[in-house]
């Protein structure tokens, strides 16, 4: 019945919908999932291996172009003193949430979502593993711009590439699903 009722929606109000739905679930999630020690601990390593994952890289390719550098855990440390601790904020978590939300909502096959989610986090990763690379680079070579690069430039930059991603995402996918029907493709 809900089915009926929903496929006669237009796309927006679909989307709206749907970004409605996950915003629940997330909250239902972060307030009262979290609190659960299992589902913690569980998202408190997917964090951390996470974590790890971009501190091991940025210093394997720095290590690859002659810069010497350790990781202790979440922090990334070279031979010149420029040292980088990687905080939630710094793995992008948010923005790996807020892209995932975005392509869940929009009303398109199951099967495309999912793999342009995988496809999408991965390369939000690597953009990710560049910003922080380049930020130890500016820490050793110009450590008077640090603050504005991580403030303004490099945040914002990534947040453009994931904009770009979704751009992407609905221009290639949006009006070639079988979830719309012909009128709907009709009107748009």
């Amino acid at each position: 019945m809900f089915h009926k009722f929903y496929s006669s929606w237009s796309p927006l109000a679909k989307v709206v919908f749907n970004l409605a739905t996950a915003a629940v679930v997330g909250f239902l999630f972060f307030v009262l999932l979290k609190k659960n020690y299992y589902v913690f601990a569980l998202y408190e390593e997917g964090v951390y291996l996470l974590t790890s994952f971009i501190a091991n890289s940025v210093k394997i390719f720095l290590n690859i172009i002659g810069h010497q550098c350790l990781t202790f855990g979440k922090i990334i440390s070279d031979t010149d003193g420029v040292s980088l601790i990687l905080d939630r904020g710094c793995v992008g978590r948010n923005v790996l949430l807020v892209f995932s939300a975005f392509i869940i909502a929009t009303p398109t096959e199951v099967k495309r979502k999912i793999i342009y989610t995988i496809a999408g986090l991965g390369v939000i990763i690597i953009l990710n593993i560049i910003r922080i690379i380049l930020l130890m680079l500016v820490g050793q070579y110009y450590p008077d711009y640090f603050h504005f690069t991580h403030e303004y430039l490099f945040k914002y930059t990534l947040y453009a590439g994931v904009f770009l991603l979704w751009v992407f995402w609905v221009r290639k996918f949006r009006f070639s699903s079988s979830s719309f029907s012909r009128q709907e493709k009709e009107h748009c």
